[in-house]
């Protein structure tokens, strides 16, 4: 059974991958999800900075013998919006638009949205 402490961890990496992605490439980023309608590349660029503050975070979370129980809801309902707000952008038909960018973006929700419920239930979570 997966433990709190490599459930935060794992989601920390994602976080830092895609953090970096989205910063370093934020053009691209917001092309391969609508190059019609991109997103501004500031507010890709901005999300990707923060992605990784939330993955450092959370990586020092983890480091903690027992997290805080308040913690690891705040990185859960922080995971929470992630999934709202993509589904919401792909509802809205704004900033993804492709098919590919859609695909990738609910594949992400869902991974996204399964680590906020896997911190939460973790046996060991508190």
């Amino acid at each position: 059974m997966l433990s709190l402490h490599s459930v935060m961890r794992a989601n920390a990496i994602s976080c830092i991958l895609f953090g970096l992605l989205f910063s370093i490439l934020p053009s691209q980023v917001a092309t391969f999800l609508s190059p019609q309608q991109s997103a501004p590349y500031l507010v890709v660029l901005i999300l990707g900075l923060v992605l990784i503050v939330n993955g450092l975070h959370l990586l020092w979370a983890a480091s903690k013998e027992k997290p805080n129980k308040y913690l690891v809801w705040y990185f859960s309902a922080g995971d929470f919006i992630w999934v709202m707000g993509s589904l919401g952008l792909i509802v809205a038909n704004l900033w993804i638009t492709t098919s590919l960018g859609i695909a990738a973006t609910i594949v992400v929700a869902i991974t996204v949205g399964l680590f906020g419920v896997m911190q939460l239930k973790t046996p060991d979570q508190f």
